[in-house]
């Protein structure tokens, strides 16, 4: 196996050898995210422009080349069919890190035992899969100005490292998910002046470390979930940032944004990814230079603060930055809030976004009163829309439908709509994945059908069905419409009066549908109650210690609220 593993290896291009063989900086079955890694395939040097294309755009196509070579293996595919994630199979990466052993391009330390001893005194780049005191003692007798990378793999005793001002050649320094992370000595990282990327992720720090504001090399600075709320004045002095990432991910109510926008940030014309920015808790002005930034092509912000008066004008000034922004490179916005103001503003886009491929709404208490008038066939290149509406209606699905590059639609509705929708024979001719799925705040429903030919790729499907209304159709959804169809997830919406035997000729006629399917997609039936209570997590807080006092419905978690039965309450 070894010596066919070695063949597909030295197959390889020395572009694509040196791109996968850094892969051994990571410890087996860990899941590689793709953003990240093109990004430090960039910052360590391995990527060229080429033809025409950008050093992003490379280094992602040799990502994808050596997933189709079956070199790595993909873990998280994207509604677009591209892996997002991806990991070394054991047997792969044994014989990467006997490469790298050969050529000293990387070396690696757990715990005590380490390969330094076979880096000829030269360490190029070193993985810390886990330092203690031993380790400590070793790699304080190494000679550590030549590294180029340092990577920290969720180590908690930190405190142990060498000084940072030893590893004056660092490009890549990455401390993710090093949570004592605040136990080690930060002076000395502006002498890191080769520093192009930088990674605080899950560490919760609070405060950035004040040499930062002199890494001017910098490219990518990675604050994700850390406690940080304002950055120092000086990081618009780091005009070479192209990804400054600052979103924290809770696992119930999605992304939040406490962060306010630098005043200045105007300057940083390379930013090209911005997230976890606080729209109300900055500066008007601050959002106004958002407007300058014409090479971003990745802006995720928190809304919050609706109803005031302060809010409007930032509102104000937000549409006039994205007018703009819309006329250059934007290519994603996702908005995120935790108030019920709605985006209404948004429906003064203009002109048009023509680059925008993804616009994302993420928020269980906003909701349009109807499709924003930017949503037109005309946007050519919308490739995913997840948008929460006050209801669907029959127009809005048939000009959804005629987007020519919509590959995955989301549609949250936050009303119980009594007459049947259908989605005619036409349209959404390169949609892959749909859901049309209820409120999570309060009682919402739908029951939606197909005719044939709707939808002819779609593959994954979520669906309300209202039970009382679908049973005057039989319960019909036209499944067998849908040639593609892989996965199906029906969540059938009952109120007080509908009896278990209608509940029942519900599920059995829609697996009757599914089992007909010459495709036999896999079917999920979620049964929902109108009468359920719907808790925020603080709520729930406050019942934690009375464990017998409710039943949680954990298939429901994906919601990102918790539903609790009355009737166990």
């Amino acid at each position: 196996m070894n010596n066919i593993l070695s063949l597909s290896y030295n197959d390889l291009s020395p572009n694509l050898k040196t791109c996968l063989l850094y892969l051994c900086i990571y410890p087996e079955d860990y899941v590689i995210e793709r953003d990240i890694l093109v990004r430090r395939w960039i910052s360590e040097g391995f990527i060229s422009e080429e033809r025409g294309q950008s050093k992003q755009e490379v280094a992602e196509n040799h990502f994808y080349e050596l997933i189709n070579r079956s070199m790595v293996q993909p873990v998280e595919v994207g509604y677009d069919g591209k892996a997002r994630t991806c990991k070394v199979h054991d047997m792969m990466l044994e014989l990467l890190i006997s490469r790298s052993v050969e050529d000293n391009f990387i070396s690696l330390a757990v715990h005590s035992q380490t390969d330094l001893a076979k880096c000829d005194g030269l360490i190029r780049r070193l993985s810390v899969q886990h330092i203690d005191q031993e380790l400590a003692s070793i790699l304080a007798n190494e000679e550590l100005s030549h590294v180029r990378s340092l990577i920290m793999i969720a180590s908690t005793c930190i405190r142990h490292l060498p000084r940072i001002v030893r590893f004056e050649a660092l490009r890549v320094l990455d401390f993710q998910d090093c949570e004592s992370l605040h136990e080690y000595d930060m002076n000395g990282i502006d002498k890191l002046f080769q520093l192009k990327y930088l990674s605080f992720r899950g560490t919760y720090m609070s405060k950035l470390p004040s040499g930062i504001v002199r890494l001017y090399g910098l490219e990518t600075l990675d604050l994700r979930n850390t406690d940080i709320k304002e950055l120092p004045a000086g990081i618009i002095k780091l005009v070479k940032l192209q990804h400054l990432l600052i979103v924290r991910y809770n696992r119930f109510v999605g992304p939040v944004g406490n962060t306010k926008i630098p005043d200045g940030i105007g300057n940083m014309r390379n930013l090209q990814a911005i997230s976890g920015f606080n729209i109300i808790k900055s500066s008007l002005c601050a959002v106004e230079e958002l407007g300058n930034l014409t090479g971003l092509k990745e802006l995720h912000l928190q809304l919050d603060g609706g109803g005031s008066q302060e809010y409007k004008r930032h509102e104000d000034m937000l549409l006039s930055s994205l007018c703009k922004l819309g006329t250059c490179k934007l290519q994603s916005l996702h908005t995120y809030s935790c108030d019920s103001r709605p985006l209404q503003f948004l429906d003064s886009w203009s002109p048009l976004p023509g680059n925008l491929k993804i616009f994302q709404m993420t928020t269980s208490f906003s909701y349009l009163p109807k499709m924003p008038k930017w949503t037109v066939p005309a946007l050519t290149s919308l490739a995913y829309l997840k948008i929460n509406l006050i209801e669907a209606t029959e127009e809005d699905l048939r000009i959804l439908g005629e987007m020519p590059a919509l590959l995955c639609l989301s549609i949250t509705i936050n009303t119980v709509q009594k007459e049947r929708l259908t989605v005619q024979g036409v349209g959404f001719p390169c949609l892959k994945e749909f859901c049309l799925i209820r409120a999570t705040c309060r009682a919402s429903a739908v029951y939606l059908t197909f005719e044939e030919g709707a939808m002819p790729k779609v593959e994954k499907l979520e669906l309300l069905l209202f039970v009382l209304v679908a049973e005057a159709y039989g319960f019909y959804l036209g499944l067998g419409h849908l040639p593609f169809l892989r996965d199906a997830e029906v969540t059938l919406y009952n109120d007080a009066d509908t009896s278990s035997e209608i509940k029942s000729a519900a599920g059995a006629a829609i697996r009757k549908e599914a089992n007909s399917h010459p495709n036999h997609p896999r079917l999920s039936i979620i049964d929902v109650m109108s009468d359920w209570h719907y808790y925020t997590i603080d709520e729930v807080d406050d019942y934690t210690d009375d464990e017998e006092s409710y039943s949680l419905r954990s298939e429901l978690f994906s919601r990102k609220w918790i539903y609790l039965e009355l009737k166990y309450v």
